[in-house]
């Protein structure tokens, strides 16, 4: 059989595995030495030879499961004096192990290649924020079963993590850039954004047109958490959120902070009052961090805007500020909780249960807890009562918007018109 290329001989002996259940290797090249053309290139069974001893003995804790079996099935192509083609110059049939069958030839190497419908199918899930496993086995439903796939689970996670690896370094731009289009698209889409010295993003602000509409509506009293995450890139996801007249959660815009500090807060604040026509809420929640509070006090007018603490982040503190003896007091626990979510207490009775209980459990000397009694117009509910702040009386409600560390791609490289 003779071949134009050697490239076609190599294919031809790939299929010809496909067929009868076996992977092919290229084992061998010889050239010749007065021109350095190929002239004789060996394909072998994939199975061909033994693995080598010190790597069968090595002490990784992923061991490869032994795939060499000694297998003589080969194929040699020659190639033609004066000529460019190939000719099958010798083979061998005979296999040293069981050849795979019809029904699982689909988990041969041979079957598992990524075509431009599976990169597609990839890239189209991303940014719905459905990852190469689950697009797999969605694509599995599609076509009928694994055996109709003609890929790997395992491809799809090569293919996504080499997308990654491209967009590395690039991929702020690709987020200012899909800012830029959105606006483009949509004057009312707002966002703000800061590099530093080396170019590198270290804090970025934006808000959607039904974002911006909503704050309109409800941004009365905006909770404002910085308790999410990007491991990634080290960076502080934050939304601002609120509720509407229905009780449910709705969010106003969305941030990325490098760093928690009082400048970084500053100017998301600055951005926030841009993109909100410089209107004050009339009650911003947010957890107990002095440089936020020092910069809710620079930016928002504080005749209009009244800051108040989250007390889920303040009750969560309370078992290690006490100490793992008390904590772990259930009476203490439940006295104390009482005292301090209750709404019906008037203030004066509420300073009366706070003293009784640390003065009953011997902790009047504790100085955070002195330093929160200081400050319970700002977080003890009895105090602001009467206020109109919907309900909302910590920054955790903002997680009913359901927005995780694992959806923030999908906020921000999705396409505008399924973003709102």
């Amino acid at each position: 059989m003779k071949f134009d290329t050697l490239q076609q001989g190599i294919s031809f002996y790939e299929n010809y595995g496909r067929v009868f259940g076996f992977d092919t290797r290229l084992y061998s090249t010889k050239k010749r030495k007065s021109d350095g053309k190929i002239s004789l290139e060996y394909c072998v069974c994939n199975k061909e030879g033994f693995r080598e001893k010190l790597r069968l003995q090595s002490n990784c804790k992923k061991k490869r499961p032994i795939t060499r079996l000694g297998c003589n099935a080969r194929i040699t192509l020659k190639l033609i004096n004066d000529q460019h083609n190939f000719i099958i110059f010798s083979f061998h049939e005979g296999h040293t192990h069981p050849l795979t069958t019809p029904n699982s030839a689909h988990h041969t190497k041979q079957s598992k290649n990524l075509t431009l419908a599976h990169k597609k199918y990839i890239m189209d899930n991303s940014h719905a924020n459905i990852g190469a496993t689950k697009s797999y086995r969605l694509m599995k439903e599609h076509v009928g079963g694994y055996q109709n796939m003609a890929a790997s689970v395992t491809d799809f996670k090569n293919f996504q993590r080499d997308i990654r690896k491209h967009i590395r370094g690039k991929d702020a731009h690709m987020l200012i850039e899909n800012f830029k289009r959105k606006q483009e698209m949509c004057s009312s889409f707002f966002f703000k954004y800061e590099v530093d010295d080396k170019q590198h993003l270290i804090r970025v602000f934006w808000a959607y047109a039904i974002g911006r509409k909503n704050y309109a509506s409800f941004g009365d009293v905006v909770s404002f958490d910085t308790t999410f995450s990007m491991n990634e890139y080290c960076m502080v996801f934050a939304p601002f959120t609120g509720v509407d007249n229905s009780k449910s959660c709705v969010t106003f815009a969305f941030a990325l902070l490098y760093r928690e500090d009082t400048e970084s807060f500053v100017w998301l604040f600055e951005a926030f009052r841009d993109a909100m026509s410089a209107c004050d809420p009339t009650y911003i929640i947010t957890d107990h961090d002095p440089a936020m509070e020092i910069a809710i006090e620079r930016v928002f007018d504080s005749s209009r805007t009244r800051h108040r603490l989250c007390m889920w982040h303040i009750m969560k503190k309370v078992p290690e500020k006490v100490g793992p003896t008390l904590a772990q007091n259930e009476d203490f626990m439940s006295e104390f909780c009482n005292c301090v979510w209750s709404k019906h207490t008037e203030p004066e009775e509420f300073d009366e249960v706070w003293n009784s209980i640390l003065e009953k459990y011997d902790h009047m000397n504790n100085t955070w807890l002195e330093h929160m009694f200081q400050i319970q117009q700002d977080w003890i509910p009895s105090y602001y009562r009467n206020m109109p702040m919907s309900g909302v009386v910590r920054t955790t409600s903002s997680q009913r918007v359901k927005i995780t560390s694992s959806g923030i791609l999908q906020l921000l490289m999705s396409p505008f018109s399924n973003s709102g």
